[in-house]
Protein backbone atom coordinates (compact mmCIF):
# COMPACT_ATOMS: atom_id res chain seq x y z
CA UNK A 1 0.00 0.00 0.00
CA UNK A 2 3.04 2.44 0.71
CA UNK A 3 5.64 2.95 -1.57
CA UNK A 4 7.96 4.85 0.31
CA UNK A 5 10.77 4.86 -2.12
CA UNK A 6 10.07 7.76 -4.26
CA UNK A 7 12.01 10.49 -4.58
CA UNK A 8 10.13 13.70 -4.07
CA UNK A 9 11.49 17.16 -5.15
CA UNK A 10 11.56 19.36 -2.23
CA UNK A 11 13.27 22.45 -3.11
CA UNK A 12 11.38 25.89 -3.70
CA UNK A 13 8.95 24.22 -0.89
CA UNK A 14 9.93 26.84 2.07
CA UNK A 15 11.95 23.70 3.39
CA UNK A 16 14.53 24.40 6.69
CA UNK A 17 16.40 20.90 5.51
CA UNK A 18 16.99 22.39 1.74
CA UNK A 19 16.63 26.08 1.72
CA UNK A 20 18.94 26.39 5.03
CA UNK A 21 21.85 24.99 4.50
CA UNK A 22 23.59 27.76 3.48
CA UNK A 23 23.11 29.15 6.89
CA UNK A 24 24.75 26.15 8.37
CA UNK A 25 26.91 24.81 6.08
CA UNK A 26 28.10 28.04 3.97
CA UNK A 27 25.88 26.38 0.57
CA UNK A 28 22.99 24.80 -0.46
CA UNK A 29 24.46 23.23 -3.33
CA UNK A 30 24.81 19.77 -1.59
CA UNK A 31 23.04 16.58 -0.39
CA UNK A 32 20.77 17.30 2.86
CA UNK A 33 21.50 14.46 5.56
CA UNK A 34 20.81 16.81 8.68
CA UNK A 35 17.83 17.97 10.10
CA UNK A 36 15.53 15.26 11.47
CA UNK A 37 12.30 15.24 8.97
CA UNK A 38 12.21 12.32 6.49
CA UNK A 39 12.26 13.09 2.41
CA UNK A 40 9.74 10.10 2.37
CA UNK A 41 5.89 11.66 1.51
CA UNK A 42 2.90 11.36 4.52
CA UNK A 43 0.78 8.58 4.21
CA UNK A 44 -2.24 9.56 1.73
CA UNK A 45 -4.87 9.53 5.14
CA UNK A 46 -2.90 12.41 6.71
CA UNK A 47 -3.00 14.43 3.10
CA UNK A 48 -6.64 13.37 2.95
CA UNK A 49 -7.23 14.41 6.07
CA UNK A 50 -6.06 18.17 5.67
CA UNK A 51 -7.51 18.29 2.25
CA UNK A 52 -11.15 16.93 3.65
CA UNK A 53 -10.74 19.61 6.20
CA UNK A 54 -9.44 22.47 4.39
CA UNK A 55 -12.67 22.31 1.48
CA UNK A 56 -15.18 23.43 4.54
CA UNK A 57 -13.25 26.89 4.12
CA UNK A 58 -13.38 28.22 7.81
CA UNK A 59 -10.35 28.24 10.14
CA UNK A 60 -11.65 29.60 13.18
CA UNK A 61 -10.80 28.62 16.47
CA UNK A 62 -10.91 24.96 17.15
CA UNK A 63 -11.86 22.71 20.06
CA UNK A 64 -10.32 19.19 20.77
CA UNK A 65 -12.99 16.84 20.67
CA UNK A 66 -13.09 13.64 22.14
CA UNK A 67 -12.30 11.81 19.34
CA UNK A 68 -8.68 13.45 19.17
CA UNK A 69 -7.84 11.65 22.84
CA UNK A 70 -9.16 8.66 22.32
CA UNK A 71 -7.10 8.28 19.31
CA UNK A 72 -3.68 9.00 21.59
CA UNK A 73 -5.07 6.77 24.08
CA UNK A 74 -5.83 3.80 21.69
CA UNK A 75 -2.52 4.15 20.09
CA UNK A 76 -0.31 3.92 23.15
CA UNK A 77 -2.34 1.12 24.60
CA UNK A 78 -2.32 -0.79 21.09
CA UNK A 79 1.49 0.48 19.97
CA UNK A 80 3.18 0.69 23.54
CA UNK A 81 1.07 -1.14 26.28
CA UNK A 82 0.46 2.38 28.37
CA UNK A 83 -2.56 2.84 29.76
CA UNK A 84 -3.06 6.60 29.61
CA UNK A 85 -6.31 8.77 31.17
CA UNK A 86 -8.27 11.75 29.19
CA UNK A 87 -7.08 14.14 32.07
CA UNK A 88 -3.58 12.77 31.43
CA UNK A 89 -2.92 13.85 27.99
CA UNK A 90 -2.43 17.71 27.05
CA UNK A 91 -1.56 19.33 23.65
CA UNK A 92 1.63 21.21 23.41
CA UNK A 93 3.12 22.36 20.01
CA UNK A 94 6.16 20.52 19.69
CA UNK A 95 8.38 18.16 22.32
CA UNK A 96 10.81 21.50 22.74
CA UNK A 97 8.11 24.01 23.34
CA UNK A 98 7.04 21.42 26.32
CA UNK A 99 10.58 20.81 27.39
CA UNK A 100 10.74 24.82 27.87
CA UNK A 101 7.36 24.80 29.74
CA UNK A 102 8.15 21.83 32.33
CA UNK A 103 11.49 23.80 33.07
CA UNK A 104 9.51 27.19 33.46
CA UNK A 105 6.84 25.45 35.33
CA UNK A 106 8.94 23.10 37.75
CA UNK A 107 12.45 24.91 37.79
CA UNK A 108 13.61 27.94 39.33
CA UNK A 109 16.36 29.93 37.96
CA UNK A 110 19.72 28.74 39.24
CA UNK A 111 18.57 25.34 39.61
CA UNK A 112 20.66 21.89 38.01
CA UNK A 113 19.21 20.00 35.36
CA UNK A 114 20.64 16.68 34.13
CA UNK A 115 21.15 15.48 31.05
CA UNK A 116 23.12 12.44 29.47
CA UNK A 117 25.38 13.63 26.14
CA UNK A 118 25.86 13.61 23.34
CA UNK A 119 22.38 14.19 23.10
CA UNK A 120 19.63 16.46 21.15
CA UNK A 121 20.83 19.72 21.06
CA UNK A 122 18.00 21.83 22.10
CA UNK A 123 18.28 20.12 25.30
CA UNK A 124 21.43 22.03 26.47
CA UNK A 125 19.58 25.09 25.00
CA UNK A 126 16.40 24.74 26.82
CA UNK A 127 18.48 24.49 30.02
CA UNK A 128 20.91 27.12 29.88
CA UNK A 129 18.30 29.97 27.85
CA UNK A 130 16.34 29.57 31.01
CA UNK A 131 19.22 30.26 33.47
CA UNK A 132 19.41 26.82 34.42
CA UNK A 133 22.65 24.98 35.37
CA UNK A 134 23.40 22.17 33.03
CA UNK A 135 24.43 19.04 35.29
CA UNK A 136 26.02 16.49 32.26
CA UNK A 137 25.49 13.01 32.69
CA UNK A 138 27.81 11.68 30.29
CA UNK A 139 27.15 8.69 28.10
CA UNK A 140 29.96 5.90 28.32
CA UNK A 141 30.83 4.02 24.99
CA UNK A 142 31.53 0.61 25.80
CA UNK A 143 32.23 -1.94 23.52
CA UNK A 144 30.64 0.14 20.54
CA UNK A 145 27.20 0.72 22.58
CA UNK A 146 26.36 3.45 25.08
CA UNK A 147 25.52 3.38 28.60
CA UNK A 148 24.30 5.22 31.17
CA UNK A 149 26.93 5.69 34.11
CA UNK A 150 24.72 5.63 37.46
CA UNK A 151 27.00 6.37 39.32
CA UNK A 152 27.99 9.60 38.60
CA UNK A 153 23.95 10.18 37.75
CA UNK A 154 23.18 9.19 41.44
CA UNK A 155 26.05 11.73 42.76
CA UNK A 156 24.39 14.83 40.38
CA UNK A 157 20.90 13.81 41.70
CA UNK A 158 22.03 14.00 44.92
CA UNK A 159 23.18 17.82 44.45
CA UNK A 160 20.49 19.78 46.54
CA UNK A 161 20.40 22.14 43.45
CA UNK A 162 19.32 19.51 40.85
CA UNK A 163 15.99 19.79 40.65
CA UNK A 164 14.87 17.59 37.06
CA UNK A 165 16.33 15.11 34.74
CA UNK A 166 15.63 15.20 30.62
CA UNK A 167 15.89 11.72 29.48
CA UNK A 168 16.37 10.98 25.43
CA UNK A 169 14.15 8.11 25.08
CA UNK A 170 15.00 6.54 22.41
CA UNK A 171 18.22 8.23 22.60
CA UNK A 172 19.36 11.09 19.36
CA UNK A 173 21.63 10.75 18.41
CA UNK A 174 23.36 7.31 19.78
CA UNK A 175 20.49 5.14 19.08
CA UNK A 176 19.88 3.35 22.22
CA UNK A 177 16.77 1.72 23.24
CA UNK A 178 17.06 1.63 26.97
CA UNK A 179 15.73 -1.30 28.80
CA UNK A 180 13.65 -2.01 31.64
CA UNK A 181 16.14 -2.37 34.38
CA UNK A 182 18.13 0.54 32.72
CA UNK A 183 14.56 2.85 33.08
CA UNK A 184 13.54 1.58 36.69
CA UNK A 185 17.01 2.14 38.06
CA UNK A 186 16.97 5.59 36.74
CA UNK A 187 13.02 6.17 37.86
CA UNK A 188 14.26 5.14 41.44
CA UNK A 189 17.29 7.62 41.34
CA UNK A 190 15.39 10.72 39.97
CA UNK A 191 12.55 9.69 42.89
CA UNK A 192 14.88 9.21 45.46
CA UNK A 193 16.42 12.72 45.42
CA UNK A 194 13.39 14.61 44.21
CA UNK A 195 14.43 14.90 40.51
CA UNK A 196 11.24 15.41 38.51
CA UNK A 197 11.94 13.12 35.36
CA UNK A 198 11.05 14.62 31.72
CA UNK A 199 11.43 12.07 29.00
CA UNK A 200 11.07 13.19 25.50
CA UNK A 201 9.95 9.57 23.90
CA UNK A 202 9.07 11.60 19.89
CA UNK A 203 10.78 8.08 18.30
CA UNK A 204 8.67 5.85 20.58
CA UNK A 205 7.06 4.54 17.37
CA UNK A 206 10.72 4.06 15.28
CA UNK A 207 12.18 0.64 16.77
CA UNK A 208 13.77 -1.97 15.11
CA UNK A 209 13.80 -5.73 14.92
CA UNK A 210 14.72 -7.39 18.58
CA UNK A 211 14.48 -3.80 20.56
CA UNK A 212 11.05 -3.03 22.42
CA UNK A 213 10.54 0.52 23.54
CA UNK A 214 9.34 0.87 26.90
CA UNK A 215 7.72 4.23 28.29
CA UNK A 216 8.99 5.74 31.13
CA UNK A 217 5.52 5.77 32.73
CA UNK A 218 5.62 1.73 32.73
CA UNK A 219 9.11 1.01 33.71
CA UNK A 220 8.68 3.71 36.24
CA UNK A 221 5.20 2.99 37.00
CA UNK A 222 5.34 3.32 40.71
CA UNK A 223 6.97 6.98 40.43
CA UNK A 224 4.99 8.21 37.92
CA UNK A 225 3.91 11.37 39.89
CA UNK A 226 7.65 12.08 39.40
CA UNK A 227 7.33 11.48 35.42
CA UNK A 228 6.26 13.36 32.51
CA UNK A 229 6.57 12.58 29.08
CA UNK A 230 6.73 15.09 26.04
CA UNK A 231 6.12 13.41 22.60
CA UNK A 232 4.63 13.53 19.27
CA UNK A 233 3.28 12.18 15.54
CA UNK A 234 5.76 14.44 14.08
CA UNK A 235 8.47 12.33 13.61
CA UNK A 236 6.97 8.82 12.84
CA UNK A 237 4.38 10.54 10.04
CA UNK A 238 6.71 13.48 8.51
CA UNK A 239 4.34 16.02 10.23
CA UNK A 240 6.83 18.08 11.99
CA UNK A 241 5.58 21.22 9.90
CA UNK A 242 2.22 20.88 11.40
CA UNK A 243 3.07 21.72 15.25
CA UNK A 244 1.23 19.09 17.29
CA UNK A 245 2.80 17.64 20.44
CA UNK A 246 1.44 16.18 23.67
CA UNK A 247 2.70 15.62 27.22
CA UNK A 248 1.19 12.83 29.85
CA UNK A 249 1.57 14.68 33.62
CA UNK A 250 0.00 11.94 35.70
CA UNK A 251 0.30 14.53 38.63
CA UNK A 252 -2.82 16.68 38.68
CA UNK A 253 -1.02 19.67 40.28
CA UNK A 254 1.52 19.57 37.78
CA UNK A 255 -1.41 18.90 34.86
CA UNK A 256 -3.33 21.68 36.47
CA UNK A 257 0.15 24.16 36.70
CA UNK A 258 1.10 23.30 33.09
CA UNK A 259 -2.64 23.83 31.73
CA UNK A 260 -2.74 27.49 33.46
CA UNK A 261 0.28 28.39 31.91
CA UNK A 262 -0.31 27.07 28.33
CA UNK A 263 -3.64 29.48 28.73
CA UNK A 264 -1.75 32.31 29.92
CA UNK A 265 0.15 32.02 26.72
CA UNK A 266 -2.85 31.80 24.63
CA UNK A 267 -1.33 28.40 22.82
CA UNK A 268 -4.06 26.24 24.68
CA UNK A 269 -5.91 25.73 21.13
CA UNK A 270 -4.13 23.81 18.39
CA UNK A 271 -3.80 24.36 14.91
CA UNK A 272 -7.07 22.79 13.27
CA UNK A 273 -4.88 21.49 10.76
CA UNK A 274 -2.69 19.83 13.07
CA UNK A 275 -5.42 18.12 15.26
CA UNK A 276 -6.77 16.34 12.00
CA UNK A 277 -3.76 14.91 11.42
CA UNK A 278 -2.92 13.82 14.61
CA UNK A 279 -6.09 12.05 14.85
CA UNK A 280 -5.69 10.54 11.37
CA UNK A 281 -1.88 9.36 12.02
CA UNK A 282 -3.37 7.51 15.47
CA UNK A 283 -6.27 6.22 13.88
CA UNK A 284 -5.29 5.04 10.87
CA UNK A 285 -1.50 4.52 11.02
CA UNK A 286 -0.60 1.14 11.94
CA UNK A 287 0.32 -0.51 8.99
CA UNK A 288 1.93 2.31 7.56
CA UNK A 289 4.28 2.49 10.92
CA UNK A 290 4.99 -1.38 10.38
CA UNK A 291 5.95 -0.29 6.49
CA UNK A 292 8.51 2.65 7.39
CA UNK A 293 10.06 1.09 10.03
CA UNK A 294 10.78 -1.86 8.04
CA UNK A 295 12.04 0.47 5.35
CA UNK A 296 14.28 2.73 7.93
CA UNK A 297 15.74 -0.33 9.02
CA UNK A 298 16.41 -1.74 5.52
CA UNK A 299 18.24 1.87 4.87
CA UNK A 300 20.22 1.17 8.28
CA UNK A 301 21.82 -2.02 7.07
CA UNK A 302 22.57 -0.64 3.58
CA UNK A 303 24.60 2.18 5.58
CA UNK A 304 26.01 0.21 8.34
CA UNK A 305 27.23 -2.21 5.62
CA UNK A 306 28.21 0.19 2.71
CA UNK A 307 29.99 2.15 5.32
CA UNK A 308 32.27 -0.79 7.19
CA UNK A 309 33.14 -2.05 3.84
CA UNK A 310 34.24 0.99 1.63
CA UNK A 311 35.43 3.83 4.13
CA UNK A 312 38.12 3.42 6.25
CA UNK A 313 38.25 5.28 9.32
CA UNK A 314 34.51 5.88 9.97
CA UNK A 315 32.70 3.47 12.44
CA UNK A 316 28.91 3.73 11.76
CA UNK A 317 26.41 2.45 14.68
CA UNK A 318 24.01 0.07 14.21
CA UNK A 319 20.87 2.03 15.96
CA UNK A 320 18.56 0.16 17.70
CA UNK A 321 16.01 3.23 16.92
CA UNK A 322 15.31 6.39 15.03
CA UNK A 323 16.90 7.03 11.27
CA UNK A 324 19.49 8.84 12.63
CA UNK A 325 22.81 7.44 12.30
CA UNK A 326 25.89 8.30 14.55
CA UNK A 327 29.19 8.08 12.75
CA UNK A 328 32.32 8.15 14.70
CA UNK A 329 34.71 9.72 12.57
CA UNK A 330 37.83 9.84 14.84
CA UNK A 331 40.05 7.53 13.42
CA UNK A 332 40.84 10.09 10.24
CA UNK A 333 42.53 11.88 12.61
CA UNK A 334 41.08 15.42 11.51
CA UNK A 335 39.87 17.94 13.78
CA UNK A 336 36.62 19.81 14.23
CA UNK A 337 36.98 22.28 11.63
CA UNK A 338 38.85 19.48 8.66
CA UNK A 339 35.56 17.24 9.39
CA UNK A 340 33.34 19.76 8.43
CA UNK A 341 35.29 20.67 5.20
CA UNK A 342 35.82 16.89 4.22
CA UNK A 343 31.80 16.19 4.69
CA UNK A 344 30.48 19.61 3.74
CA UNK A 345 32.95 20.81 0.93
CA UNK A 346 34.49 17.63 -0.02
CA UNK A 347 31.91 15.41 -0.29
CA UNK A 348 29.32 17.89 -0.60
CA UNK A 349 26.83 16.28 1.64
CA UNK A 350 25.63 18.28 4.75
CA UNK A 351 25.16 16.26 8.39
CA UNK A 352 24.91 17.05 11.90
CA UNK A 353 28.32 17.92 13.30
CA UNK A 354 28.92 16.12 16.38
CA UNK A 355 29.70 18.67 18.18
CA UNK A 356 26.61 20.35 18.35
CA UNK A 357 25.43 17.39 20.46
CA UNK A 358 28.17 18.43 23.26
CA UNK A 359 31.54 18.54 24.04
CA UNK A 360 31.54 14.57 23.74
CA UNK A 361 29.90 14.71 20.09
CA UNK A 362 33.65 15.97 18.08
CA UNK A 363 35.06 13.77 16.09
CA UNK A 364 31.39 12.69 15.72
CA UNK A 365 28.69 13.38 12.83
CA UNK A 366 24.91 12.28 12.51
CA UNK A 367 23.36 11.27 9.39
CA UNK A 368 20.04 11.61 8.77
CA UNK A 369 19.15 7.96 7.30
CA UNK A 370 15.26 8.76 5.70
CA UNK A 371 15.25 9.25 2.22
CA UNK A 372 15.04 6.95 -0.79
CA UNK A 373 17.56 4.52 -1.05
CA UNK A 374 18.81 6.38 -4.50
CA UNK A 375 19.34 9.51 -2.81
CA UNK A 376 21.41 7.54 0.37
CA UNK A 377 23.49 5.88 -1.88
CA UNK A 378 25.04 9.04 -3.48
CA UNK A 379 25.42 10.42 -0.70
CA UNK A 380 27.54 7.35 0.64
CA UNK A 381 29.41 7.54 -2.53
CA UNK A 382 30.39 10.87 -2.56
CA UNK A 383 31.43 10.39 1.17
CA UNK A 384 33.76 7.24 0.22
CA UNK A 385 35.01 9.26 -2.67
CA UNK A 386 36.07 12.73 -0.17
CA UNK A 387 37.90 10.07 2.65
CA UNK A 388 39.50 7.80 -0.47
CA UNK A 389 40.90 11.02 -1.31
CA UNK A 390 42.29 12.13 1.94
Amino acid sequence: MYNLDVVVDRKNTKSVKYEEMDLNFGSNDMLPFWVADMDIKSPDFIVESIISRAKHGIFGYSKRMPEFYDSIINWLSTRHQMEVKREEIEYGPGVVFLLNMMIRKFTEPGDKIIIQSPVYYPFRRVVEGNKRILSDNILKLENGKYVMDFEDLKKKAEDPLCTMMILCSPHNPVGRVWNQEELKTLSKICYENNVLLVSDEIHFDLVYKGHKHIPMLIAGEEHKKNIIICTAPSKTFNIAGLHSAFCIIPDPDKMKAYKEELGLLDLNRSNVFSQEVTQAAYENGAGYVDKLVDFLEDNMNFAYDYITRNIKGIIPNKMEATYLMWLDCRELGLNTEELDGLFFKKAKIALDSGYWFGETGKGFMRMNLACPRSMLEEGLERLASAVNKL
